[in-house]
């Protein structure tokens, strides 16, 4: 499952993960342990590799594990049908 959709962002830079998601995220290199938000998190303050949007709370974003980019709905819908 390298495209992992993620209902809804914490705050805008984290968002706590169970351990399911930690070898995905370690692959994808955004994994943060001991955050503020939870044990395990997956970090995407740096936003969208494609168009630049920011991740705030509340909103979706997908996460390629493959590659490492953090997409918005609209891009991480379009790579995971790709």
């Amino acid at each position: 499952m390298p495209i992992i959709r993620f209902e809804e962002a914490d705050t805008a830079n984290l968002t706590a993960v169970g351990e399911g998601i930690t070898r995905p995220a370690r692959a994808a290199g955004r994994l943060r342990t001991g955050t503020p938000v939870g044990k395990y998190a997956v970090y995407h303050g740096d936003g969208c590799a494609v168009c630049q949007t920011e991740i705030s709370a509340g909103d979706s974003f997908y996460i390629d594990s493959e590659t490492g980019d953090l997409l918005c709905e609209a891009h991480g819908r379009q790579r995971r049908s790709d």
